[in-house]
């Protein structure tokens, strides 16, 4: 547990950077730490990883007072805290492998179990792939895996990650906070998220504590955004109609009756008569046409294929239509006057 009794710190400068703080932390709590630059947010993960000492009120953490640590003792207590810097802060002639074995080298871990909990780690970030890449090779989001991957080899009690998503696209910040959920429950690591990404907080709510002067101005449990509520209520509607499906009982058709129901539903079924299509043929000019009526079963107008004809069939067809243009000057004449 993490707990700040009246906590106060002062600079050299002058500068009160946290007066009189007070707040709990449970085990295996996940907890937003919000406010503006120079809030005090820096200050207080600084007070927890015990880099600096608070002039006023004690930091408890796991029933060590942190502020009274010997300057040789804190090396020892830091192997129980895990922190993500913003900058990453990866050694870049190693491999992503060596980066996170580096961690458990310095704790005299046998080589074999660094193997295993290197290869373990890697997988739960996604990274099993990049072991043997160097971190100039890898992407803005992979790098902070690795970090990520690097502070959690030790099985810290507490993961501190400060603005783990500051770099980092829209799409990757959702990745980001889902992977420090899923480390918060699969390693049951305690998480402090220092961060200023409001929307991030809506879409994943947790509890929430804002800094400002160096005062804590609220602190909000987690509450459940909409995205959340819109998911268990699918969720539930999910069970619901399992659990009709199971109520309901099956009642197996019999063969007889299922082709009786074909045998209507062919019957009922009639062919649609299409109307019949008119298609019309201009005659001598624009001005005068005739309709012809298609048969029904035709449903597109009459199509033509093209044919060249040899040079006696083309004066055929020239003195046909000659023809057939004076019969038609002719007919029409005869009808004017009548």
């Amino acid at each position: 547990m993490i707990e700040f009794k009246n906590v106060s710190k002062k600079y050299k400068n002058g500068t009160h950077a946290l007066e009189n703080v007070s707040l709990k932390v449970e085990d295996g709590e996940f907890v937003y730490i919000m406010g503006p630059t120079g809030s005090g947010k820096s200050t207080l993960i600084k007070l927890l990883d015990g880099e600096e000492v608070p002039t006023g009120g004690s930091v408890i953490v796991n029933n060590v007072n942190v502020g009274r640590l010997r300057k040789s003792k804190v090396y020892l207590y830091r192997r129980k805290i895990g922190v993500v810097f913003q900058d990453y802060r990866l050694l870049p002639e190693k491999t992503v492998f060596e980066n996170v074995a580096y961690a458990l080298e310095v704790l005299d871990m046998p080589n074999d179990k660094i193997k295993k909990r290197v290869r373990d780690v890697l997988k739960l970030v996604d990274l099993a792939d990049k072991s043997n890449a160097k971190p100039r090779e890898l992407s803005g989001g992979q790098q902070q895996r690795v970090a990520i991957a690097r502070a959690i080899a030790k099985r810290p009690a507490i993961l501190i990650a400060d603005e783990p998503t500051g770099n980092l696209d829209p799409s990757m910040t959702d990745e980001m906070i889902k992977l420090l959920e899923k480390i918060n429950i699969e390693e049951k690591t305690t998480l402090l998220v220092v961060t200023h990404n409001d929307v991030m907080v809506e879409y994943h709510p947790k509890r929430t504590i804002r800094i400002e002067s160096g005062h804590i101005v609220t602190d909000e449990r987690g509450f459940k955004s909409f995205y959340e509520m819109r998911n268990e209520k699918k969720e539930e509607v999910k069970e619901e109609i399992k659990e009709e499906v199971k109520a309901e009982p099956k009642e197996e058709a019999k063969p007889e009756e299922v082709k009786t129901e074909e045998v209507k539903a062919e019957e009922t079924v009639k062919p649609v008569e299409k109307e019949p299509l008119i298609y019309t043929e201009p005659i001598l000019d624009d001005t005068s046409t005739i309709q012809i009526k298609l048969p029904s079963y035709m449903n597109t107008a009459p199509v033509f294929e093209e044919k060249i004809p040899t040079e006696s069939e083309a004066q055929d067809m020239a003195i046909d239509e000659i023809t057939q243009q004076l019969d038609a000057i002719k007919e029409l004449r005869e009808g004017d006057r009548e």
